[in-house]
Parts: structure tokens; sequence; C-alpha cells
């Protein structure tokens, strides 16, 4: 425990001279906090430029490809130099994560985004793989069209269901529980090809419409789903929304070879809430899901929830501190299996981009499998 955070100091000392500028700010002359509330968390503003094909306005279209409108190259840099879990031996992550970005309105109403991430997997070492991809047509706020892969929320402005907005090192339950495995063991994070028609016919309401693949399946030849997602502002600073998915993964029937081996049916169905009262933001989201079991003899029921609260201690107008709290529940095997995990988060913010981050995860496990506990040290910078 000692080391780790002397790990944290000599880290946070190195990074305290760092000036790398993120791609963003350095396009829009402007400072992190414009989008993000604590970086990479999305405010009102970054959820606009998000939606609106990176673009600040609408009315801010690219009549050309000057250099001053040019899409922008980001990357982001994580280390792990401190790991340790109660069921196996600490490990040394120095260099955990890159992750190479460029996104920005290529012609007028047209935009893109492509994503190069590369991991320390065991053994896959380092290599490459694209986790999202979109290319999108925004001819006005009520109806944009994002053909994409990646997670069939990819176009949803909010954090309930993202996984590149997230603060901690695990994901929320609800967006990474494969549950009984019907969408090609998938999970709701899994990459799939996704078409989307998404907007706002009101400033209060997002919307979206998709046409998915299973989890993992790039040609989206053996089995498809449907989602959906509504948010409403009920006021400025809350959100009430729902999210469903419907699909078949249809069995080994092509190239593609899935977990399928028979054709398996699979829903989910969410309610989530994301409010901010001032420095304070919290959201949740409860689940249920059914699906095939793996003879499709069986549907199975399992159901997920959880609840995150975090609090952001600013200083001259930018972040400093922030500590979380989130728990998270779900369960397996036809609800059979009960799992419970309690979070405990601080982040410190050396510059607006780069943060070091302590955390500990608890998880309760049922008798079939073992508790564990992890505890991380991370450090991550933007530019």
């Amino acid at each position: 425990m000692k080391n780790m955070f002397v790990v944290l100091f000599l880290l946070g000392f190195f990074w305290q001279s760092a000036q790398a500028i993120p791609a963003f700010s350095r396009k829009h002359d402007t400072q992190c906090t414009t989008c993000h509330s604590a970086w990479p968390s999305l405010n009102d503003m970054g959820r606009n430029y998000k939606e609106n094909g990176y673009r600040l306005t609408r009315e801010n279209s690219n009549s050309g490809m000057g250099w001053e409108k040019a899409p922008f190259v980001a990357t982001m840099l994580k280390a792990r130099p401190f790991e340790k879990k109660d069921s196996g031996a600490k490990t040394l992550r120095a260099l955990h994560e890159v992750e190479i970005m460029v996104a920005g309105e290529f012609a007028p109403d047209f935009s893109g985004f492509l994503e190069i991430e590369a991991e320390d997997d065991v053994g896959g070492g380092f290599a490459p793989e694209i986790p999202v991809a979109t290319m999108g047509w925004h001819p006005m706020r009520s109806a944009n069209v994002l053909l994409s892969w990646g997670p069939s929320t990819v176009a949803d402005p909010y954090e309930v269901y993202s996984n590149s907005r997230k603060l901690t090192r695990n994901r929320a339950s609800v967006y990474d529980s494969k549950f009984e495995g019907a969408d090609n063991g998938g999970k709701l994070r899994s990459a799939r090809q996704n078409v989307t028609l998404y907007g706002r016919p009101i400033d209060q309401v997002f919307y979206s419409l998709s046409v998915n693949g299973i989890g993992g399946d790039p040609l989206a030849e053996d089995g498809e789903a449907f989602s959906g997602r509504l948010a409403v502002d009920v006021m400025p600073s809350l959100m009430i929304g729902a999210m469903a998915m419907r699909g078949t993964c249809a069995g080994n029937v092509n190239d593609f070879v899935t977990n399928c081996n028979v054709e398996r049916k699979f829903t989910r169905t969410s309610v989530d809430a994301q409010a901010d009262f001032g420095d304070l933001r919290v959201m949740g989201a409860f689940m249920l899901a059914t699906g095939d079991n793996e003879t499709a003899t069986q549907e199975e029921k399992n159901r997920a929830a959880f609840g995150e609260a975090r609090y952001i201690i600013s200083q001259n107008g930018r972040p400093l501190w922030m500590p979380l709290l989130r728990v998270d529940s779900y369960q397996r095997n036809d609800g059979a299996d009960d799992y419970f995990e309690l979070t405990l988060h601080l982040s410190y913010y050396i510059k607006q981009n780069v943060r070091t981050f302590v955390e500990f995860l608890n998880k309760s496990a049922p008798d079939s499998a073992n508790d564990d506990y992890t505890l991380t040290a991370q450090v991550e910078m933007g530019f």
C-alpha cells in the first residue's frame, strides 16, 4: 500500500510540468472545461458538440478543408503502475493502454470518428484494434444518421451507457454484464455493426433507433438486433431515460463463428437517470435481461443495477480532486447467482487533461465463485 502512494506521488510530481493541450482545445482555442465537467466526463456543451457532428454549433459548418477546420487527432495514454488482486499477485503495467482518435467534420454536415487502441492484454501484447469507428450525416438537429462499428449506444451523448467517458477502472454492471451470453457471449459495450438514426425533435428530448449486428460479428451475418434509446431532460440538471434491445444470435451458419450452436433470442430493457447538483453528479440504471440458454430450451432472466455519485472539487475554475462512489449489483445463471460490487475511487487532476487515481473495488460473489478485491493506481494523459 505504501509503495503505491510513493509511485503516485512521483508520477504526479513529474507531470506537474506537463503542458500537453488536448486536440479539441487546440482546435477551438478553448479550455477542457468547456466540454468536460471533469475530463473525460461531458457537460451540456460536450454533449451538444458530439451530437452536432463535432461542431460547436450547427451553423459552424466546415466550408472547406482548411487547417483551422481540419479534423483533430488526439492521443490517450494510460499507465497502471500498481495493481493488486486478492486472488493473484500484484502486477506492474507501466504502460497499460494507448488510444489514438481522429474526429471532426470532414465535409459540410458529414463527420467521422476513428479510434485505434492497443492494450496490454495477456497473450496479445499491444496488438492494435479498432473498438469504435463512425461515419455521420447531420442534416438537421432532429435527424442524424450514424454508420458505426462500436457499442450499440455509440450515438448516446449521456454517460450511463458509455465506455469512452468512464472515470473508473471498471465499468458499470448494466454495461459490462454478459448475463446468459445469448448475444454471442457479448455485453452491451461489445462492438458491433450499427445503423442509427438519432436526434432531438425538441431540445429536451434525445432519441436513437438502431439496427444492430450481434456482439463481435464484423459482418453482422450471424444475427441481428434492434435497439432504441430515449432520454428526456425533465429539468436542465436532470435526465430520465430508457433503453431497449431485442435480438437473435442465429448460430454458426456463416463464416463468422459464434457461441450460438442454435438460434438464441435475447432482450435488454433498462431505465436510467443522470442528475447534476452543482459539482455533484449522480446517475444510475436498472436493467432486466432475458435470453435463451445454450441449448435454447429455456429462457433465463437476470437483472443488473448500479448507482454512482461523484463530486468535483475545483480550484481556479478547473477540476482538482474527484471522489467517486459506485455500487453495482447483477445476476447470472437465471438469477441464481448474485454479485455485488463496491467501488471507492479518488482522482487528482494534475492538469485538466492529466489525472491520477487510486481505486478500490470489492467484489462479493455467490458460493459458485470467489470473493475478490482489486487495488489500482492509474495515470491518464490526453493530448
